[in-house]
C-alpha cells in the first residue's frame, strides 16, 4: 500500500493527472458536438484507444526515468519484491484510466450507462497494456527508442477496434485481449450475455497473468541483472 501511494504521488507530481484532465475536456467537447447516433460508438473508441491504453506509454517514461535516476538499488535492498513493485505501478496507472474514463462517460452520457462492465473493461485493458509497455520499456535505453517501438507493439492489439463499427467475428481477433476489453466497454451501452462475460474476463485474465509473469522475469533479467537503474 505504501508503494502504491508513492507511485500515485509521483504521477500527480509529474503532471499525469493534469495531462488527462486536459484530455478529458478535449474528448468531452468532441463528443458533445457529435450527433447522438455516433456518440456511443465513438465513446467506446475513445475510451479504449486512449484512457485504457495510457499505461502502455506512461510506464515507459516511468521506467526509463527511474533507471536514469538509479533508484532500483536503494528500492529493492529494502526487500521489496518485483511483483509488488509491478502491481503498484499497474494499479496506480489503472486508477488514472478509470478516473478519466468515468469522467468522459459522466459528462457525455450522465448516468445512462452500465458502470460495472465498463469499469471492469477499462481496468483489465489497462493492466494488459501497461504490462505490454513495461515489457518494451525494460528492453530499451532511451525515450526515443520507446516512442518509436511502442506504436509498432500495440498496433496488432488495436485490430479489434474495427469490431466497434462492423461485425467481424474472427477467431484470430478474439485471441487478442483487446477484443475482450472492447466487449466489456461496449457493455456500458448494451446488455452482455453470460458468454460475453465469460469470454471477456477469461481472455483478459489469461493475458494479464501471462504478461505479469513475463514482465517480472524481464524486469529481473533486463534491468536488475544488468545493473540498470541500480548503480
Amino acid at each position: 500500500m505504501k508503494m502504491l501511494w508513492t507511485d500515485i504521488r509521483f504521477q500527480y507530481k509529474h503532471g499525469f493527472y493534469f495531462a488527462y484532465l486536459f484530455m478529458v475536456l478535449v474528448y468531452v467537447l468532441l463528443l458533445a458536438f457529435l450527433p447522438n447516433s455516433y456518440q456511443q460508438e465513438l465513446t467506446v473508441l475513445i475510451v479504449f484507444t486512449d484512457p485504457s491504453v495510457l499505461g502502455c506509454f506512461f510506464i515507459g517514461g516511468i521506467i526509463l526515468l527511474e533507471k536514469s535516476q538509479k533508484v532500483y538499488g536503494p528500492l529493492f535492498i529494502t526487500g521489496l519484491s518485483i511483483g509488488s513493485f509491478l502491481i503498484s505501478k499497474i494499479l496506480s496507472l489503472a486508477l488514472i484510466s478509470v478516473l478519466s474514463s468515468l469522467a468522459i462517460m459522466l459528462f457525455v452520457h450522465q448516468l445512462t450507462f452500465h458502470i460495472f462492465p465498463f469499469v471492469v473493461g477499462v481496468v483489465l485493458s489497462s493492466i494488459v497494456f501497461t504490462l505490454l509497455g513495461l515489457l518494451l520499456a525494460v528492453r530499451v535505453r532511451t525515450v526515443n527508442q520507446f516512442l518509436f517501438s511502442s506504436p509498432l507493439l500495440i498496433t496488432v492489439f488495436f485490430l479489434p477496434v474495427v469490431s466497434i463499427f462492423v461485425s467481424w467475428d474472427s477467431f484470430l481477433l478474439k485471441v487478442l485481449p483487446s477484443y475482450g476489453g472492447i466487449v466489456l466497454i461496449q457493455g456500458a451501452f448494451q446488455t452482455l450475455s453470460w458468454q460475453d462475460w465469460l469470454y471477456s474476463i477469461s481472455i483478459l485474465s489469461i493475458w494479464s497473468v501471462g504478461l505479469f509473469y513475463l514482465a517480472t522475469y524481464s524486469f529481473k533479467v533486463h534491468v536488475l541483472h544488468k545493473g540498470e537503474g541500480v548503480t
